[in-house]
């Protein structure tokens, strides 16, 4: 495969044609992706660790965030008084509290969106790579709890989660419109669990897509230029601003290459 490792699955590209091109190559069953803007492991916020190893928190720690949010933010949310113990989870998860929730998406162009996020950001002697992450959630789930299946968690129980060993893809009622938006749905992971590409037989549902960060900007203009805008994955009025600045950025730097093309 042009642009590919063949023994890892690990892709490398320099152009949004070449990303289309490698995402096309692959089976249609790596329907999910996530994208980074940095390598690092396929951890959930929760169970990151430190420099040294250590697990940034504690389960009493996880838990007490879950709690602490359901206890302060039920006046805000309409129909809350209804909401399963999961879809407190989720809701969690996606106002920024560390849970045992990993974001996937269906969009493979959302994906790339986060990975090249803070591409104007990048040095031009940047040497690290952004990444996209291409899942087949079916192979994950029959390798980690031995059915093809996406878990529901609105219909689940704490327990019935927790009862599994290692991470598997799950969804829910999407409770919120950024989850709507980004097309999302979920990996969920037990405190214990390896990294999704830790985990054993991950080369069978899991493939990596690497972006060097100094190609980073010219992929992100491109995807400008199709319209796509960080208000449409992020519905939300900080969105906005960031739309702003990124039109900004584009445009000067088109400016840019017209005035070093004309000396």
């Amino acid at each position: 495969m042009e642009g590919c490792e063949r023994m890892t699955e690990i892709c490398s590209v320099s152009s949004l044609e070449e990303y289309i091109k490698i995402v096309e190559r692959f089976s249609p069953n790596f329907s999910l992706s996530r994208g980074q803007g940095s390598d690092f492991p396929l951890f959930p916020s929760a169970l990151r660790r430190d420099q040294d190893g250590m697990r940034l928190y504690s389960k009493t720690t996880i838990q007490s965030f879950l709690e602490d949010f359901k206890f302060n933010s039920q006046m805000y949310i309409e129909g809350a008084t209804t909401y399963h113990e999961n879809d407190w989870l989720i809701h969690a998860q996606h106002f920024g509290v560390p849970t045992c929730l990993l974001d996937f998406t269906y969009s493979h162009l959302v994906s790339l969106m986060f990975a090249l996020e803070k591409a104007f950001d990048y040095d031009e002697e940047d040497e690290e790579n952004a990444v996209v992450w291409l899942l087949d959630p079916e192979a994950l789930n029959l390798k980690t709890i031995g059915r093809k299946e996406i878990v529901n968690l609105s219909e689940e129980t704490i327990a019935s989660v927790r009862r599994f060993e290692h991470p598997f893809v799950v969804n829910s009622r999407k409770n919120n419109a950024r989850m709507m938006a980004q097309n999302g749905l979920f990996v969920y992971f037990q405190y214990d669990a390896n990294a999704l590409e830790e985990t054993n037989g991950a080369d069978e549902f899991l493939k990596k897509i690497e972006i060097p960060h100094v190609k980073a900007k010219d992929m992100l203009k491109t995807l400008y230029i199709l319209g796509m805008r960080f208000s449409s994955i992020y519905p939300e009025l900080s969105s906005i601003s960031k739309d702003i600045i990124l039109k900004n950025r584009v445009l000067e730097s088109y400016r840019q290459e017209e005035n070093d093309g004309g000396q």
